[in-house]
């Protein structure tokens, strides 16, 4: 069941804050990312890949929130535009790793720059105890959703969609 949307954001519950805050994060890097010519999912691709190395198309994609195949059409688009490479992976015979491509190490570097920044001015004035206050909260709201979910299991998708 969806709730109401409030008048005011300060009578909001918490599943609509929470939703107000990523509708806002989505907004503000957006409007960053749109002057390298990026969508949202092949910005995350890129800052993924920059921390944390070549990674195969799965556990990429987990790391993203994308499913495999939408993560498999962004990084083909991204492999076409140069921006990644591909190459079977020595230590597993049929698994592909996915890299950032040399000529986009800059582009990476700004990008990684640009989520410092965006990340910093996200808790700018939460105090490092607000800071683990919410993210501990936050934490326990995503565990409830998922006791949640192992309670009703999504057999039904069409049901689950419509009470959305």
């Amino acid at each position: 069941m969806q709730e109401p949307m409030p008048a005011s954001l300060t009578q909001a519950g918490l599943g609509t804050l929470a939703a107000a805050v990523r509708r806002r994060l989505k907004h503000v890097v957006a409007s960053r990312t749109k002057t390298y010519d990026l969508t949202l999912q092949q910005f995350w691709v890129m800052l993924v890949l920059r921390e944390q190395g070549p990674s195969s198309l799965h556990p990429l994609a987990q790391q993203v929130w994308m499913d495999d195949p939408t993560a498999s059409r962004v990084v083909k688009g991204m492999v076409e535009r140069g921006l990644l490479r591909t190459e079977p992976d020595p230590k597993h015979g049929r698994r592909i790793l996915i890299s950032l491509d040399p000529s986009a190490l800059p582009l990476a570097r700004e990008l990684q720059a640009l989520a410092a920044e965006v990340k910093a001015g996200v808790v700018r004035s939460l105090s490092p105890e607000q800071q683990a206050a919410m993210r501990h909260g936050l934490l326990t709201m995503i565990a409830n959703l998922d006791d949640m979910l192992g309670e009703h299991p999504s057999s039904d998708s069409g049901d689950a969609a419509a009470a959305s």
